[in-house]
């Protein structure tokens, strides 16, 4: 299994209790068996639960036709060139029925469709600041929650993969009658279901903060909120400067992906004392540029005092002001920064 991750340990589908095992137990009945996207969050369940109530309530349940919301996933992977979720979220797309979609995908172009080909073209837009295309999606308002809060998990979920699961890998198998899968533990995928919304909020512990406006009364403002609010506990691993370094950074970012050059950020972060540099660097590179954070970078940072849990953490603390930012992009609202 260690081949499969990169910084972290994860818990077993076999050895999960408590909140770990409730969320694997939900994925493994609703969407597909436990890989290790799903595993990789496991050393930190408050981390977990809500990042998987978001993908859940946005993408597995609603209204909206789960092959839609599946482009939206695959579109914003292949926007954030991260290989793994692509390629798991083209499988789900072929099997939720949008196997023209896919193949358009795959190839480059764009859906024939055209209204599912402006709906790509939103979620590619949302990470790339300053886009025409990046505010609210192409759909009607009501659904508008379930497409917003599919884009949002992804972008969250595509950075911790980048970082944290071996370079190159792939989901492999992902349906039932796969018989040949380059690693034990490939995920399979479930059969196609709408799911019943709110069952993913079961999962969460204590209560969220405020949901934004975009989300109205949706269960994905709540798992929205409530991964917002946890991942922002990784900032206290921070010294309130290198908080201040960070939030900095990310904001005139916009959140969007950028090529590092040598010795950025670090060049960025000379103010702060030697002892903050190492977690502020984390933070920006899991927010900016997360498949450039190396293992030398966390051992940097550990210095044999901190665990996975606290590792998680601060990676999400960076991912999600990269998300928070760009949230702000698709309302067009001013972006808290970080919470």
């Amino acid at each position: 299994m260690s081949a499969l991750f990169r910084h972290i340990t994860p818990v077993p589908p076999g050895s999960a209790t408590g909140q770990v095992a409730a969320v694997y137990d939900q994925v493994d009945a609703e969407f597909s068996s436990i890989g290790p996207a799903v595993m990789m969050m496991s050393p930190a369940p408050e981390l977990l639960a809500p990042g998987w109530a978001l993908l859940r309530e946005s993408l597995l349940a609603g209204a909206a036709p789960r092959w839609h919301k599946e482009a939206v996933a695959a579109s914003v992977s292949q926007a954030n060139r991260c290989e793994y979720d692509t390629a798991g979220h083209l499988a789900f797309l072929e099997t939720a029925g949008g196997e023209d979609v896919a193949r358009a995908l795959r190839d480059g172009g764009e859906p024939a469709d055209k209204d599912v080909a402006a709906v790509v073209r939103w979620a590619k837009a949302t990470g790339v600041p300053g886009s025409p295309d990046q505010g609210m999606p192409p759909v009607p308002g009501a659904l508008a929650p379930e497409y917003i809060g599919t884009a949002l998990a992804l972008h969250f979920v595509n950075r911790m993969v980048l970082i944290l699961l071996a370079e190159h890998l792939l989901p492999g198998g992902m349906r039932e009658s796969d018989t040949t899968r380059p690693f034990e533990g490939a995920p399979v995928a479930r059969a196609v279901e709408r799911r019943r919304s709110g069952d993913g909020l079961l999962l969460l512990d204590g209560e969220a903060g405020p949901a934004p406006a975009w989300a109205g009364e949706s269960s994905v403002g709540t798992a929205y909120a409530a991964l917002r609010d946890s991942a922002a506990k990784g900032g206290f691993l921070l010294s309130e400067d290198a908080r201040a370094a960070v939030r900095d950074s990310v904001g005139r970012h916009l959140g969007g992906r950028l090529p590092v050059e040598d010795g950025w950020p670090a060049t960025s972060l000379d103010a702060l004392a030697p002892g903050d540099r190492a977690g502020a660097t984390l933070a920006i590179l899991a927010a900016l540029a997360p498949d450039r954070i190396t293992e030398d970078d966390v051992v940097r940072w550990r210095t044999g005092q901190y665990s996975d849990h606290c590792l998680l953490h601060l990676l999400a603390f960076g991912a999600m002001l990269a998300v928070e930012r760009i949230e702000a992009g698709i309302a067009r609202t001013p972006a808290t920064g970080g919470r």
